[in-house]
């Protein structure tokens, strides 16, 4: 719960860096809204995400997330203490947007810290990193 703020480094050919913030919040409900945003190193916006994270009765975590660049990811996976591995089931596109296929978050919790882990598959090929923050709580 609450605000996040830290930095992250991605893996493209050539690397790159950002500044990442990260929200949790809730409603009373057993659902967490998610919000996200990264700028680079000039400080303009280079990605956001929102979404949420509905915690289901078999103990499954189930996670919608949609980003501006026209791409929405359906989300499962399931929390250990500290620790949480979501797996894509559904990835959706508007016409635009690069041909991202598969998606893998893992959130983890160490030393008071969050460890944002992204990797993604592009054109059908296999899950690869993507990118990697960490942030801590504000």
């Amino acid at each position: 719960m609450g605000e996040w703020q830290g930095q992250g480094n991605g893996a493209w050919p050539g690397g790159f860096r950002f500044d990442d913030s990260m929200s949790f919040s809730h409603d009373g409900r057993p659902v967490l809204q998610y919000r996200q945003r990264t700028t680079g190193p000039d400080g303009r916006p280079s990605h956001a995400e929102l979404g949420y994270f509905v915690a289901q009765p078999n103990g499954e975590i189930h996670v919608t997330l949609a980003e501006p660049s026209g791409i929405t990811e359906v989300l499962v996976g399931r929390a250990a203490p500290g620790d949480l591995v979501l797996v894509s089931t559904e990835i959706g596109h508007t016409p635009s947007t690069d041909n991202v296929t598969g998606c893998r978050r893992r959130l983890h919790l160490e030393d008071g810290a969050l460890i944002a882990v992204v990797d993604i598959a592009v054109n059908g090929e296999s899950l690869a990193p993507h990118t990697h923050s960490t942030l801590h709580r504000l």
